[in-house]
């Protein structure tokens, strides 16, 4: 395994600068953002208890929208051992981009800083869109959020987005989400219901300089090193999402340089990143080497370590697929099958920027 290392600028530097009545209004504030009134709701509030857990006085306020099945949506500041509740909502749709555009404003405004990071807490499928059984963010009475739809819901940029959701490191969503975020912390693989260990991951989160590497490594040690059996299964990324641009413009160079016939590719042969039986979603730096063989491709991994600023992964995951190789990216190879996910994908931005599969 590698671990490519964080540049100096991941360590987000921050300084306070208000403008507002609080004598001693905090430089920096977290929102967590957790979609549970679904199948997740237990598992929800267990993370809200970690949380509480994990919290330290000295850094950034963390500040938790809840919508859980069985109780009313709510807003909680949470402290040491403590959560407090400062807004209750009616009866509302979280995985409604609208929805959570009306939240996010509702405490940026309560919580006016100088900057704010993200947390999204709920189901995810990468970029896959909502209306083919799939979700791409969030999942609530029928309802998901495609990943364009979420990126226009966010109303300003985040020092960092951490996703605590299935199959989020994607080529497609980092670079849907490239100007509204610094950095993305997120798994290219589906999560184990425990998530993040939050006990751990959160001073380090709330850290007014925090380090995403020692995030990212909290995670991957506790799949790593504590949990056992089949739940020995991880990949986590730490992806730059300013670079995404120029990732895209490396990979279209690739593109351009040769032909590539998807109907005689094999898929089978890349490097599986999920779980579902037609599988979508694979290792990207694992498709350019097989679908490009002879390209000159010194320009593009050079870009990717720019990207990518810390992977890791276990060897198998679920013993469903080992692990063999892993970029902390991954992307889509198209079905013959599905025209309609084919259709949707080249609607997508990095579709367009990159050149993949624009055919």
């Amino acid at each position: 395994m590698k671990h490519i290392f964080l540049y100096p600028t991941l360590i987000l530097l921050l300084f306070s600068c208000s403008k507002y009545e609080d004598p001693q209004p905090p430089t920096r504030t977290v929102i967590a953002y957790l979609a549970a009134d679904n199948d997740l709701w237990a598992d929800a509030l267990r993370s809200i208890e970690e949380m509480k857990s994990g919290f330290r006085e000295g850094g950034a306020r963390l500040v938790v929208f809840a919508d859980i099945a069985g109780d009313v949506p709510y807003i909680i500041e949470i402290g040491v051992n403590t959560a407090k509740t400062v807004k209750v909502y009616p009866e509302l749709n979280s995985a409604n981009a609208s929805t959570m555009r009306r939240v996010l404003e509702d405490i940026i405004k309560m919580y006016p800083s100088e900057s704010y990071g993200l947390i999204l807490w709920s189901h995810g499928s990468s970029w896959l869109p909502g209306d083919v059984r799939l979700r791409s963010f969030g999942y609530d009475s029928g309802v998901q959020m495609n990943i364009p739809e979420l990126a226009a819901a966010l109303p300003v940029r985040f020092d960092y987005i951490l996703f605590d959701a299935c199959l989020m490191a994607s080529v497609e969503v980092a670079y849907e989400l490239r100007h509204k975020t610094n950095f993305i912390v997120a798994s290219s693989a589906p999560t184990i219901y425990t998530g993040f260990p939050y006990e751990d991951v959160l001073p380090e989160l709330l850290s007014l300089r925090p380090n995403l590497r020692r995030v990212a490594e909290g995670y991957f040690d506790y799949y790593q090193n504590i949990m056992t059996g089949i739940f020995q299964s991880a990949t986590i990324s730490v992806v730059d999402a300013r670079e995404m641009e120029n990732l895209a413009t490396a990979t279209r160079r690739i593109m351009e340089s040769g032909s590539f016939d998807i109907t005689a590719f094999d898929r089978t042969s890349v490097q599986r990143l999920d779980t579902y039986e037609e599988q979508y979603l694979f290792d990207f730096l694992d498709f350019i080497n097989k679908s490009f063989p002879q390209a000159d491709k010194n320009e593009l991994l050079a870009q990717l370590n720019k990207t990518v600023l810390y992977k890791a992964h276990t060897a198998t995951f679920m013993n469903q697929f080992s692990i063999e190789t892993f970029c902390g990216l991954s992307c889509y190879i198209p079905l013959d099958s599905r025209s309609d996910l084919n259709a949707y994908y080249q609607q997508l931005e990095w579709s367009k920027a990159s050149g993949l599969y624009s055919y």
